[in-house]
C-alpha cells in the first residue's frame, strides 16, 4: 500500500477518475443515441451527485490541508530564515574578530618607541606594587609603563613649578632692570645739570691757582728784598719796649717764688 492511499490527494483522485469514467459513459450513450433524458433522476445520476459533493468536500479537505501546510512551510522558511541570518551574523562577528586579530597583531603603539628606564633600574627604584606578576612580560610591560608614567607626572609638576617661579623671576628682575634704568636717568640728569657747576669750580680753581702763584711770587720777591738788605737793626723804643718786658717777667718769676721762701721759713722756726 502506497503513502498515497489514507491521503485526501488519493481519494480526490480516485473520485476523479470515477467521475472521468461516468461522464465518458455517458458520452458513449449520447453518441450511440441510447442517452435517456432523466440520466440524473437514477442510479447514475445519484452516483454522479455523489461523487461531485464527494469531490467538493475533497477539494475542501485538499485547500484546508494545503492551507496548513502553507502555513508549517512558511513557519519552516521563517525559522530557516532566522538561522541563515544569525549564521551571517556568526560569520561577519566571525570575520570581523579575525580582522582585528590581524590588526592587533599588525598594530604598533606609542610605547615602543618610549624610552624607558633600563629593567633592572626599574626594579631596584621601582615600589613593590609595580613589582609584583613581573613574571608574566605583558604585566611587566604595564607596570613598567604605568611607573615610566607617574614619574613623568611628578618631573613635569616639578617643571612647572620651575616654570613659575622663573616667570616671577623674570618680572622681579625686570622691575629691578626698569628700577635701575630709572637710576641711571636720574644720574644722568645729574651728571649734566653739574657739568655747569662744575666748569663753574674749575674755573673758580684756575683764578685761585692764578692768585696763589702771584703771591707766592711777592713773597719771594719780598724775601729777597729783605735777604738783599740785612738783618734790620732795633730802633731805641724798640729796645726799650723789649729791656721792659724783660723786667716784667722777672718780677713776675720773683712774687711766684716767694711764696715758697716763707713756707721753707716757717717750717724751720717750727
Amino acid at each position: 500500500m502506497s503513502a498515497l492511499d489514507g491521503s485526501p490527494l488519493h481519494s480526490i483522485i480516485k473520485a476523479s477518475e470515477e467521475l472521468q469514467a461516468f461522464v465518458v459513459s455517458q458520452l458513449e450513450s449520447r453518441i450511440a443515441g441510447t442517452l435517456p433524458e432523466d440520466v440524473l433522476e437514477g442510479e447514475k445520476g445519484m452516483t454522479l451527485l455523489k461523487t461531485i459533493d464527494k469531490i467538493m468536500d475533497l477539494h475542501a479537505l485538499a485547500f484546508g490541508s494545503t492551507r496548513v501546510s502553507k502555513n508549517l512551510t512558511a513557519e519552516a522558511k521563517t525559522a530557516m530564515d532566522a538561522r541563515q541570518i544569525g549564521l551571517q551574523n556568526v560569520m561577519y562577528e566571525k570575520r570581523h574578530l579575525l580582522e582585528e586579530i590581524v590588526k592587533c597583531r599588525d598594530f604598533r603603539s606609542v610605547y615602543q618607541d618610549v624610552d624607558l628606564i633600563p629593567l633592572d633600574e626599574f626594579n631596584a627604584v621601582a615600589p613593590p606594587a609595580y613589582r609584583q606578576d613581573n613574571s608574566n612580560q605583558h604585566i611587566e610591560m604595564i607596570n613598567r609603563l604605568k611607573f615610566e608614567h607617574e614619574a613623568r607626572m611628578s618631573l613635569k609638576e616639578q617643571q612647572e613649578k620651575l616654570q613659575v617661579e622663573r616667570v616671577k623671576l623674570i618680572k622681579d628682575n625686570r622691575k629691578a632692570q626698569e628700577k635701575l634704568d630709572r637710576f641711571d636717568k636720574l644720574y644722568d640728569d645729574l651728571v649734566q645739570a653739574s657739568i655747569p657747576m662744575e666748569l663753574a669750580l674749575l674755573d673758580e680753581d684756575k683764578k685761585v691757582e692764578k692768585n696763589d702763584s702771584v703771591e707766592v711770587k711777592t713773597t719771594n720777591e719780598d724775601v729777597e728784598m729783605e735777604e738783599a738788605k740785612g738783618p734790620e737793626v732795633p730802633s731805641c723804643a724798640e729796645k726799650a719796649k723789649i729791656a721792659e718786658a724783660t723786667m716784667t717777667m722777672q718780677s713776675t718769676v720773683s712774687s711766684s717764688s716767694l711764696p715758697e721762701n716763707n713756707t721753707l721759713d716757717e717750717m724751720d722756726t717750727a
